[in-house]
């Protein structure tokens, strides 16, 4: 799938060329640093196994124009008690309902994006930077997401003792790597005073990585990693 991964890193550098050529205007820059709580929401396959969660993170933003913010952003985020940990399981020979006490089911994401804010139309992007003042923004972002997920302790559901022995469980299934990704979304920046805003967003991601499947427990190979999310953040701007 490499060429997929450069396809998308080759669509980004292009959205992202085309977003700075969008009426960069001759002010003073600014720089800024923010923080952010999301609410994120498993998609297609992902959703099978979790279900929503907390995301939270930290921005700094560089404002070469009002119409136009680049922000580098680091986020965390950890899904827990997800499938197959949390789902019960009948143990065929007894026709008996189980579940994994001891199992654990999660997956956790420790990212860093370089995220490209688009104020697009000229009155819109001449506004902000005043108390009592709002605009919109088109946000494109990509960077590398680092995620692992861990499954351990998990009955071994396919043997054929009576009773079910509920020590033998199955290896620790782990799968961790470092993948590209993207997101893509819309929100307001809202000013407070001149210098903090409230920022109000939702954006789609998409992770080229790959969960493997626990065929014992019917889940299937999750690919890509999809999440849909919701948030609001605070934004402190300074210059000179």
């Amino acid at each position: 799938m490499k060429h997929v991964r450069y396809a998308l890193l080759g669509l980004l550098a292009i959205l992202m060329l085309g977003v700075l050529d969008v009426g960069v205007q001759a002010q003073e820059a600014r720089w800024g640093v923010g923080g952010f709580a999301d609410y994120s929401i498993p998609l297609l396959r992902l959703r099978d196994r979790w279900t929503s969660t907390g995301k939270f993170g930290g921005t700094l933003q560089y404002a070469p124009s009002t119409a136009l913010t680049i922000e580098v952003e680091y986020h965390y985020s950890k899904l827990d008690n997800g499938k197959p940990a949390s789902l019960p399981f009948t143990y065929t020979t007894t026709d008996t309902e189980y579940e994994n006490a001891k199992g654990k089911s999660e997956i956790t994401f420790n990212s860093v994006v370089v995220n490209a804010l688009a104020f697009v139309g000229d009155e819109n992007s001449s506004r902000g930077f005043k108390a009592n003042d709002f605009r919109f923004f088109v946000v494109v972002g990509g960077g590398v997401y680092r995620y692992k997920s861990v499954n351990e302790n998990l009955i071994f559901p396919n043997q054929t003792t009576d009773p079910i022995d509920l020590d033998f469980v199955m290896p620790v299934q782990v799968d961790q790597r470092y993948a590209y990704g993207m997101n893509l979304g819309a929100g307001v920046e809202a000013f407070v005073t001149p210098n903090i805003a409230i920022d109000l967003r939702a954006r789609s991601n998409v992770i080229i990585g790959e969960l493997r499947p626990v065929l014992y427990y019917d889940l299937e190979k999750v690919r890509p990693l999809t999440t849909l999310d919701f948030g609001a953040g605070i934004k402190f701007y300074f210059w000179r």
